[in-house]
């Protein structure tokens, strides 16, 4: 115990001065080697850094990364967002609807929150600024829709789980549907009712064919590449490394060949971009490897685990138990870091007690998508701050129904299995 107490208590201290999270774990790892009784060579931490990030699975980040930036540097985006404008745009609270509905098709493509959020922020926030909506609004809108990237495949954070797990990604890709799409439906909800109280925005219209099938025409090949990845994967035609290849290559070929619209001098940036976003992801993987490598050769998980079980083995208490650990790792923590942490963990104490893990994955990655958006650390927050210029304490009172509804999808979710797992029993 006193090498989790020495452990905690570095990692707390170097979080609360603003190291990055990955140095912090990297660090707090090495003072509970100092501590521990055993004498463990230090020569382990590079060693474990690298053998962590060594797995085939992992190699879908860069290429789903590098996908999404295939599709932002051509008009993929925009089309995109026309057919989402063209689809709920006419209704009452359009543009707010039509933030979403854009980053709901977009987690279908880059599995990336941050990806998702900046790229539909860029579009979006100024438009609905223009339109007289509210700035703190605007931005909680577009950050709250972010967090459905980690949920709708493919999503980052469930590769990272699933390899962590030793879980099928392909099923945690299919149980990640229905959640994705009713958390998305639920930031709907709450836009129409903010707009509607706040009196935001008066446009009202009526649904055009004529728009609606000449958007789904102009952007049909950017749409069905979520579908290409889903049944490529479920089909068995591809594992979920090879989808990421076939994504990037598809989304190269359709920007630069079909719809010519992104040019050579653009390929450098882009494989930048994604390479640059590709290392954060794995760095903070490698170390929170080592981290739970750690946690895990001092019997931690062991002591929690009886820890857990004494309190109560019925499989609903100890969900609600982890949802409370879950998202308060969620506020401090990157998903991927908590992940990777938290499965050695918590994961052979949900099976001790019959929980699916496929479903526990689906949990804990809903749960931890919240944290996209809470303080104090939620990266979703930091990027629209930025984007819309507005104050960070405007934008948390702004995204406060958002935290709410999206509590309300997880307890929904949590005690109604059936929602996540229905796809995975086709």
């Amino acid at each position: 115990m006193s090498v989790a107490i020495a452990v905690l208590a570095v990692l707390f201290l170097l979080m609360i001065i603003g190291v990055p999270i990955a140095i912090s774990l990297i660090w707090a790892s090495i003072a509970g080697f100092l501590a521990s009784v055993y004498y463990v060579p230090l020569e382990v931490v590079p060693q474990r850094l690298l053998t962590s990030v060594d797995s085939f699975p992992l190699l879908a980040i860069p290429f789903f990364m590098l996908a999404g930036e295939f599709m932002m540097a051509g008009s993929m985006g925009q089309r995109i967002a026309g057919f989402a404008f063209a689809t709920v745009g006419w209704i009452r609270s359009g543009l707010a609807q039509v933030s979403t509905l854009t980053s709901m098709f977009f987690a279908g493509i880059s599995g990336s929150g941050a990806a998702d959020t900046a790229a539909v922020g860029k579009m979006m926030i100024p438009m609905m600024d223009k339109k007289g909506y509210d700035k703190g609004f605007a931005a909680a809108t577009v950050a709250s829709a972010g967090t459905i990237a980690v949920v709708i495949p493919p999503s980052i954070p469930m590769i990272v789980y699933g390899v962590t797990a030793g879980v099928s990604i392909g099923d945690l890709f299919t149980a990640g549907i229905i959640p994705g799409i009713l958390i998305g439906f639920s930031i709907m909800l709450v836009n129409y009712w903010v707009t509607k109280k706040h009196n935001y925005s008066e446009e009202k219209g009526k649904f055009e064919f004529v728009s609606f099938r000449k958007a789904f025409i102009e952007g049909i090949l950017a749409l069905i590449l979520p579908l290409i990845i889903i049944f490529g994967i479920r089909g068995g035609i591809f594992t979920p490394t090879e989808a990421g290849a076939v994504a990037a290559a598809y989304a190269f070929v359709i920007s630069k060949f079909i719809y010519k619209d992104m040019h050579w001098k653009d390929v450098p940036h882009t494989f930048l971009n994604a390479a640059k976003m590709t290392a954060m992801v794995v760095f903070i993987i490698a170390a929170a490897n080592l981290f739970g490598w750690l946690l895990t050769a001092e019997q931690i998980p062991q002591q929690l685990a009886a820890l857990v079980t004494g309190i109560s083995q019925h499989p609903y208490a100890i969900l609600f138990m982890f949802n409370i650990v879950f998202f308060i790792a969620g506020c401090f923590l990157n998903a991927s870091a908590a992940i990777t942490i938290l499965t050695p963990l918590l994961l052979p104490v949900a099976m001790s007690v019959g929980i699916d893990p496929v479903f526990f994955g689906v949990v804990m990655v809903v749960n931890l998508s919240i944290g996209l958006i809470t303080p104090p650390v939620g990266l979703d927050l930091f990027i629209v701050k930025g984007i819309a210029d507005v104050s960070y304490d405007k934008l948390v009172r702004a995204v406060t129904p958002f935290i709410l509804i999206m509590v309300l999808d997880l307890m929904i979710i949590t005690y109604i299995p059936q929602i996540s797992m229905f796809l995975t029993t086709l």
